[in-house]
């Protein structure tokens, strides 16, 4: 049965990213890999230069979503500061996946 809800909730975050992918202009890929590194599409960011780097990628505000990626075990705090930092940078559409 929990392999079921696993394949059913990833089913549903690649649903989510689908759609925010055709529905919206632009989605911008954030990985925590480590309670200190940040990827943003690929590219090495810390906390303190997300907003600007995010905001460097974003066109359209009304039209970018940002897909977050972190560890099942991370600390949500850590996911809050990820999140207020895009805010800054002008995104308001989030997707949260975790990875094993």
């Amino acid at each position: 049965m929990k392999n079921k809800v696993f394949s059913v909730l990833f089913v549903l975050v690649i649903a989510t990213s689908t759609f925010a992918a055709t529905a919206v202009g632009k989605l911008i890929h954030i990985e925590l890999t480590a309670p200190d590194k940040i990827l943003v599409d690929g590219k090495s960011a810390t906390l303190a230069t997300l907003s600007s780097v995010v905001g460097g990628l974003v066109q359209d505000k009304e039209h970018t979503a940002v897909e977050i990626k972190v560890p099942e075990k991370a600390d949500k705090a850590k996911v809050e500061e990820i999140k207020e930092a895009c805010r800054k940078a002008g995104i308001s559409l989030f997707s949260i996946a975790t990875k094993p």
